[in-house]
């Protein structure tokens, strides 16, 4: 049953990550925030922002006012501000705390409408479980791999 259990973390913290993908893609940084922990960091840039007030202020600051849901009546062909897709997620477990690592890309639309890659790279993330309660990010760093309109030298 241990084996079961250990799946069942890894399936719970899946939903964690991909759900900041959607949250992030939608616009709405409240939801976004709520997958930290309250004290939780996020790094990116050579920047740290601690605390999950201060993350969702930090998110809100870069998207909409007041997102809408697709699932809302007249919202269903309402288009995502970008997309967010992970791919090789590696989930190692230990006891109420785990580590995960996901690449990822994000993809926009640029000024004429068409769909670019706006940049690559790589979350790495700890979270934790307090009790019984859910799987939360406690730190996550984006490493980037290359942004794509950075000049080659």
């Amino acid at each position: 049953m241990a084996d079961v259990a250990q799946w069942i973390d890894r399936l719970e913290i899946r939903d964690v990550l991909e759900r900041y993908m959607r949250y992030n893609d939608d616009g709405d940084a409240e939801r976004l925030a709520s997958l930290f922990h309250p004290d939780g960091t996020f790094q990116t840039s050579a920047q740290s922002h601690t605390g999950r007030d201060v993350i969702a202020a930090l998110f809100r600051a870069a998207m909409p006012a007041t997102p809408s849901q697709w699932t809302e009546e007249g919202h269903v062909f309402d288009e995502p501000r970008s997309l967010h897709l992970g791919s090789n997620p590696i989930v190692d477990l230990d006891g109420d705390r785990a580590t995960a690592e996901t690449d990822f890309q994000v993809v926009a639309r640029n000024a004429e409408g068409r769909a670019t890659v706006k940049l690559v790279g790589r979350f790495r993330d700890r979270l934790r479980r307090d009790g019984d309660g859910p799987w939360l990010i406690e730190c996550r760093t984006v490493v980037s791999v290359a942004k794509p309109e950075a000049k080659t030298s």
